[in-house]
């Protein structure tokens, strides 16, 4: 074997860094490849190990490993890290998301030579996956235009294209295998970074990423919030800084967004515009006045698009007061609660959730997608049902309606509201822990904090627990299956320890 692919390489090196026999099955899933592809790499790595008087034993059932003594182990660590000659072979979707993202940031049109010589594949490859790449971009409003003698690019107006970048760097793409992802405490992660001098497309990609200056992003999150007398969310703080990277980066190249006037009036009318103006003017000040007023409003549309925890003061407009109104009788006629129109717990809530949610909306921006568990199945029916005709009110009353993530996160702000508005009632809650008094402790410790108005808690022993004891409760919580000695007409409900989320959901749900 002249040179070992970078697969075969990241295959030695978890196998020489693991004690034990691992599966090939679990191989393949660490490092996103195919039965077919650790198969033959384990065959080539092999040949590699016998050359070095170590040998790979893959025994059916158990799993694979390589045998020798700790020191000769340390030497083949060695002898792989100063190997020089490594193949970089991309999967399908490796490069067919490396060609998406050359697209995005090209400035001039790409040939298909270029391209072929980037990728080091075929013509027919190249065609292909620009195939591929033109209906993953469809949902962004872009094509591929292709020409013959200027070659291709990603064909639309400068907002679409920034979105389908912030979806592509954040990981939200049509494959399993994500090359790019945001976390929080690295900023922007491109998984094949460490590879980036194998192929000329994987260079370009981590070039971009280095251009990518989240933590200027973060600094500019932070004065902006201080300038608006509010917080975002936690988890709204990567996508936003992301967002504002990827704005940066697309001005240094004199790539601008444009606005017809309506909607740059509009932008303009926001609370946020002023914060916006001064950091572009600060950012970029010998932009013409024209696209620096573009800009400023990009800026100012991140900043009125990102959930909050709470509403800022900019939220409380006077429409936005009426509309609230509104939502708050609505919902408190649909659950016979007039009490739910004086929540203020509520009021707060639709009041930070509904103006980003309708402003992403208006302008059809990009957001990280957001699942909340069980929130589709029939426990949450009534309120799905309630939310959908709220979202019908805010669309009729703003112009702009609700995405399908904020409705899911409407029915989370029903459903507590229904269980703040329950009447306080006596009940008696038995709790089977049998963990031991320090889990135990915690765990009632855990449901006092999460609920306090859940009822009394009384600690028993499995041993204790009788059908007699049982048909006195109200609820049983245990951190066990538990089987009653005879039937008995209570409801138990088995959670963690810790108190994981589906167990906060389940007690929820039955207390509502």
């Amino acid at each position: 074997m002249l040179s070992m692919t970078t697969a075969q390489r990241d295959l030695l090196r978890l196998l020489l860094a693991a004690e034990r026999p691992v599966g090939a099955a679990a191989l393949g899933r660490q490092l996103h490849l195919s039965p077919w592809q650790v198969h033959y790499g384990l065959r080539e790595i092999k040949s590699w190990l016998n050359r070095r008087h170590a040998t790979l034993r893959h025994a059916p059932g158990v799993g694979v490993q390589v045998i020798c003594s700790p020191e000769q182990r340390q030497r083949l660590l060695a002898d792989l890290a100063a190997q020089a000659r490594f193949q970089l072979v991309l999967t399908t979707e490796q490069r067919q998301q490396l060609l998406a993202l050359a697209l995005l940031t090209a400035i001039q049109p790409l040939t298909l030579a270029e391209l072929q010589q980037s990728l080091a594949v075929a013509r027919t490859t190249v065609l292909k996956d620009l195939d591929v790449i033109e209906r993953c971009l469809a949902r962004f409003d872009l094509a591929i235009a292709r020409r013959q003698h200027r070659g291709c690019w990603a064909e639309g107006d400068e907002l679409a294209k920034r979105q389908a970048l912030a979806a592509l760097l954040w990981g939200d793409v049509p494959f399993d295998a994500p090359i790019m992802s945001v976390a929080a405490d690295r900023g922007l992660v491109f998984v094949l970074a460490h590879d980036a001098g194998l192929l000329p497309i994987v260079g370009q990609a981590s070039a971009l990423v280095r251009e990518l200056d989240m933590a200027a992003a973060y600094e500019l999150i932070a004065l902006a919030e201080a300038d608006l007398g509010g917080r975002f969310s936690d988890e709204a703080v990567a996508p936003l800084a992301l967002g504002l990277a990827i704005q940066a980066q697309r001005v240094r190249v004199r790539q601008y967004v444009g606005w017809d006037d309506e909607a740059l009036g509009w932008i303009q009318s926001q609370a946020a515009w002023p914060t916006a103006a001064r950091h572009c003017a600060r950012l970029w000040p010998d932009l013409p006045e024209g696209q620096r007023a573009a800009e400023t409003a990009q800026l100012a549309l991140l900043l009125l698009t990102s959930a909050r925890d709470e509403p800022w003061p900019g939220d409380r407009t006077a429409a936005t007061g009426t509309l609230v109104d509104q939502l708050q009788a609505h919902i408190a006629a649909a659950y016979a609660a007039p009490e739910l129109t004086r929540d203020q717990l509520l009021r707060d809530g639709l009041e930070a959730l509904i103006p980003p949610a309708c402003v992403r909306q208006r302008f059809r921006l990009w957001a990280p997608p957001k699942t909340i568990a069980d929130i589709h199945t029939e426990r949450y029916a009534d309120e799905r049902a309630v939310a959908a005709q709220l979202a019908e009110e805010i669309e009729r009353a703003s112009g702009a309606g609700l995405p399908p993530d904020t409705i899911d996160e409407l029915v989370l702000l029903l459903r507590a509201a229904v269980v703040r508005a329950r009447p306080e009632q006596s009940r008696h809650v038995l709790v089977v822990c049998p963990s031991g008094m320090a889990t135990t402790q915690l765990l009632v410790a855990r449901l006092r904090a999460r609920f306090p108005r859940l009822g009394t808690f009384e600690v028993l022993p499995m041993r204790e627990l009788t059908a007699a004891r049982a048909a006195g409760a109200d609820l049983i919580i245990t951190t066990v299956p538990l089987v009653l000695p005879e039937p008995a007409l209570v409801d138990i409900i088995h959670v963690h320890p810790m108190l994981r989320p589906d167990d906060i959901a389940a007690l929820t749900q039955w207390m509502a």
